[in-house]
């Protein structure tokens, strides 16, 4: 199957503290690795929300990118069973360009003139 590049955007409880939120993450991406690969480092910051959700007025703003084989009612239905989060968001996106590792070598201008030297003395 063909593999599509996500990024999720969840908001969590904020009664999760710091430690738990890691451990309920890692958790959380064990269970998506199933599905696909992660292709970022999650980040997370605690947010005031605009308005309330589930009566919470702040929440953890957690987002990351994912590589999914499958098609995303598997991951919906993981995101759904989890009490902590209050509200998610998948996005399709286009994978980032690789840049390319061209070695920025210097050039020695002393070289090239030589190189130039000879070339002419060859004509």
């Amino acid at each position: 199957m063909n593999t599509k590049y996500y990024e999720f955007n969840l908001l969590l409880t904020p009664s999760l503290k710091e430690d738990k939120l890691s451990s309920f993450l890692e958790e959380l991406l064990v269970q998506l690795k199933d599905l696909g690969e992660p292709e970022s480092e999650v980040e997370f910051k605690l947010r005031r929300l605009a308005y309330p959700i589930k009566k919470e007025t702040e929440a953890w703003l957690t987002v990351f990118f994912f590589s999914i084989k499958d098609d995303l009612k598997s991951v919906e239905k993981i995101l759904k069973e989890k009490k902590e989060i209050l509200r998610y968001l998948i996005l399709s996106k286009k994978r980032p360009k690789q840049e390319s590792k061209k070695d920025n070598q210097k050039v020695n201008l002393e070289k090239v003139d030589q190189k130039v030297e000879e070339l002419l003395k060859e004509e």
